[in-house]
């Protein structure tokens, strides 16, 4: 079950990844915005469909929208933070080069959001059978 789920996991974050991208580049392209704000769109709308997908889809969630939504933003933002913090240390004081440190990051940062959101934003451990 728990590699069903994180499969699961993998194709919602890169559906949500896909959609940021592209309102990233519709708003910049289309509608004349600093790409700044067209990534925080983005985001914003990476973070709603990869919630969305992964409360109905990959965790089946019995929780609250409501609890599981500020429960996945935290997550999130705690990811953005530890792979900020992480591509940070290994160019500044392992002297990575800037992408192959992200590459490196990239199996880190899923799998502990994964596990935090399993078992803290959508409590799969407590899914009413059936």
């Amino acid at each position: 079950m728990i590699t069903r789920q994180f499969i699961r996991y993998l194709v919602a974050g890169g559906l949500g990844t896909l959609a940021h991208l592209a309102i990233l580049a519709c708003c910049v392209e289309w509608f004349g915005w600093r790409p700044a704000a067209g990534a925080a769109a983005g985001f914003s709308a990476a973070l709603l469909i990869s919630f969305a997908l992964n409360y109905r889809w990959t965790f089946q969630s019995q929780r609250s929208h409501f609890a599981g939504l500020w429960r996945y933003v935290i997550v999130s933002l705690g990811g953005l933070g530890l792979n900020t913090a992480m591509v940070y240390s290994l160019v500044e004081y392992l002297h990575c080069n800037y992408f192959n440190a992200q590459l490196y990051v990239i199996a880190v940062v899923p799998v502990c959001n994964f596990i935090v959101n399993r078992y803290w934003t959508f409590d799969a451990t407590r899914r009413v059978p059936g």
